[in-house]
């Protein structure tokens, strides 16, 4: 984590100076680093939801559960129906295009998507 303090430092000593020299073109700067950094932190919660509660995942955003649930949770469930049903098109395209090396990939990605669901309810079922 060292390096992330580090990096963190040097971010917000860039913005600092950016801002000084040019708000407007700051501002711009700023919201593109927000939307990395959203990006960022959504795949971190998606890769925490299958191995922590709700209340685990909230406490490290600095929130409640109900909060990281509400915010989190739809998002996480629309990502994963939505490759359930991308895979499971491709899948079966491939399958009737007898491109079964294309289908063995999608069945493999859709398999992983299952998995990721399975476990993050067995998870929720614990606690």
């Amino acid at each position: 984590m060292d390096d992330f303090t580090t990096t963190r430092a040097t971010l917000n000593r860039n913005l600092s100076e950016a801002t000084a020299a040019d708000p407007l073109q700051a501002l711009t700067t700023i919201n593109l680093v927000q939307g990395d950094v959203d990006v960022r932190r959504r795949e971190a919660v998606r890769a925490a939801v299958p191995l922590h509660s709700w209340a685990e995942i909230g406490e490290a955003l600095g929130v409640s559960r109900q909060a990281a649930h509400q915010k989190f949770a739809k998002e996480w469930a629309n990502e994963l129906k939505n490759e359930l049903k991308t895979e499971s098109r491709t899948f079966k395209k491939a399958m009737k295009n007898l491109e079964l090396r294309d289908a063995a990939d999608a069945k493999d990605r859709l398999d992983a998507v299952i998995g990721e669901f399975k476990q993050a309810n067995t998870r929720r079922g614990k606690g």
